[in-house]
């Protein structure tokens, strides 16, 4: 932000105040996502569109400069389609051109082998990055022809691969894309790692899912959208707008405050249009109210690049019902926080909160909390009493700057209420369970058989002795009896087994 626009919007203080910064940075971590894609030949039926392209593609686009990423894909083995780096513009190219690579050649679902490539530098991560797994697949962990082998695979992961992460502070974010997804797996490996699972019932919500995804491992600001029309204030170097269609009409164009007119068919501005969104960056946009002229977008989203900046240590994605969680919230300029407790006092910084019933609760945070010295507030979060879905969305405002930023909490319920095992004994996988039940219906089987066996000789020998009795009693001759049980040599046809 200018000084001369801080003149402007601490006018009100009617003194000139020269904002205060920390000696560091703000002290939020940079994200850092690793995106693994399935390519298996099932994909071919799960996506017949391949929206995973147009999905990539607004991840591609939207993720903030200076993060860092890295997407591989896997079927029976794992490759490299973007290597891991920092997201510049040299990133964003080279992600651009594999774009086409992403197919259904795969033959299996090797999540595991996924999974390791995807933390290749597990022993050596940068504490200055927060590292977060999206996978994508439509399918179960099939590394092998043998169930047993893939139960085995898949108990390993829960066992053991996603305790270890979960413990470093590694969530794992799943996508189901299909109903053939393993998704109790799923739903576990997100669990116990922190993340959040999520099923696409068709392809088409792909994109919808990718943007939550990416608003859990890199939240960003935005600004507020109200009737089609934002807001931009003189601190804004560059806007991005994505609009969602709905079915129908995919017309879309933008109308800055003198009346220019952006759309996909002029090149005055770097547009991207699928089916399902339409994604654009305007440089310089010019201050005031904007209008967005699209009759079937269903949802907008709109994010800044600016001096001036609303951060957010993040809260977990993931939490046990009865806990808290606490965040961190800061307003920075040129990357340093504000600490000046006369400049933050011209902010409004608040958090509502909407449970999983639909209830809400507003933290006014300017007002509840003094100004912090470091200039970073720690918020901390209402208990997560309910199990389910937990909305935030952090808002600053000052005269004409608006910025929102949204977060998702998933809450689980306490054990003994928990509808789904997550303990890697009793793993979740049909195949396995299957299996088990063929091997116990063998070993009945046979179990039944010897007793049989034993039962029918048992009778048999019983009916002989018996036999050898009766004759006893009628007087037999030359035969010592004792009990009823002669001492006579058995007949040859008659054996005692």
């Amino acid at each position: 932000m200018s000084r001369s626009l801080l003149f402007g919007l601490f006018a009100a203080l009617c003194v000139l105040l020269t904002p205060a910064h920390a000696d560091t940075p703000g002290a939020g971590l940079k994200p850092d996502l690793r995106l693994l894609i399935d390519i298996s030949g099932s994909m071919k039926t799960s996506d017949p569109d391949n929206l995973r392209g147009p999905a990539m593609e607004m991840l591609i686009r939207l993720l903030p400069d200076g993060a860092r990423a890295g997407v591989w894909v896997f079927g029976e083995d794992v490759k490299v389609l973007v290597p891991h780096g920092t997201v510049n513009a040299q990133w964003r190219a080279a992600a651009h051109s594999v774009l086409d690579l992403i197919d259904n050649s795969g033959q299996r679902t090797n999540i595991p082998a996924a999974l390791d490539a995807a933390t290749y530098d597990y022993d050596r991560l940068d504490p200055g990055y927060r590292t977060s797994i999206v996978l994508l697949t439509d399918g179960k962990v099939d590394v092998g022809e043998s169930p047993m082998l893939n139960a085995g695979a898949a108990r390993a992961i829960l066992n053991e691969r996603a305790p270890e992460l979960g413990a470093t502070g590694i969530p794992v974010h799943t996508i189901a894309l299909s109903d053939e997804a393993d998704w109790k797996f799923l739903r576990s490996l997100a669990q116990s790692t922190s993340g959040i699972a999520e099923q696409a019932v068709t392809a088409d919500a792909l994109s919808g899912i990718f943007l939550q995804s990416l608003e859990l491992v890199a939240p960003v600001a935005r600004v507020p959208v109200a009737g089609q029309q934002f807001t931009i204030d003189a601190s804004v170097e560059e806007l991005t707008a994505l609009v969602f269609f709905s079915a129908g009409n995919h017309s879309v164009a933008l109308r800055s405050p003198s009346g220019r007119v952006f759309a996909p068919e002029r090149e005055d501005a770097d547009w991207f249009v699928s089916d399902q969104f339409a994604l654009v960056t305007i440089s310089a946009p010019e201050p005031g109210d904007w209008q967005l002229v699209a009759p079937g977008a269903e949802r907008v989203r709109v994010t800044v690049i600016a001096d001036l900046q609303l951060e957010v240590d993040p809260l977990p994605a993931s939490i046990e019902a009865g806990r808290q969680a606490e965040m961190g919230l800061r307003i920075t300029e040129q990357g340093r926080a504000i600490t000046d407790p006369d400049v933050l006092a011209a902010f409004r910084l608040s958090v509502d909160v909407r449970a999983p019933d639909g209830s809400t609760e507003t933290i006014a945070v300017s007002e509840r909390y003094p100004a912090p010295a470091d200039g970073e507030y720690r918020v901390m979060a209402p208990t997560f009493a309910q199990a389910g879905r937990y909305e935030f969305m952090v808002r600053l405002e000052a005269q004409t700057l608006r910025r929102e930023l949204p977060m998702h909490v998933e809450v689980m319920p306490l054990p003994e209420q928990a509808t789904l095992v997550t303990r890697g004994d009793e793993l979740p996988d049909d195949e396995y369970t299957a299996s088990l039940a063929a091997v116990g219906v063998a070993v009945l089987t046979i179990a039944l058989l010897i007793w049989l066996i034993l039962r029918r000789r048992k009778q048999r020998k019983l009916e002989v002795w018996q036999r050898r009795a009766m004759q006893s009693e009628n007087g037999a001759t030359g035969q010592f009896a004792l009990s009823g049980v002669s001492a006579a040599k058995e007949s040859p046809d008659e054996p005692l087994d």
